[in-house]
């Protein structure tokens, strides 16, 4: 998943807005693919960004809304684990 993927998921490029619930579990997938196609497993985020395992489970399972200031915690460290 790229950037652009990611950025089209969160402006909703379309004329049609999901209901909030179709959202969160399109954009918690689209994290979940991320973190996986780079490696980096939940415990790794767990403990590098004080996100519970449960608590990130929710999110990529879209049963939680993701706050803002994690989600950019989770893109930022997906897309650049070593910084």
């Amino acid at each position: 998943m790229t950037t652009q993927e990611l950025y089209e998921v969160l402006t909703l490029k379309s004329d049609w807005v999901p209901p909030e619930d179709v959202y969160y579990q399109k954009l918690g997938r689209v994290l979940r693919e991320m973190r996986v196609a780079q490696g980096i497993s939940s415990q790794e985020i767990a403990r590098n960004l004080n996100i519970r395992p449960d608590e990130l489970r929710g999110y990529e399972d879209g049963i939680c809304e993701i706050p803002v200031y994690k989600l950019l915690l989770l893109v930022g460290y997906i897309e650049n684990p070593n910084e």
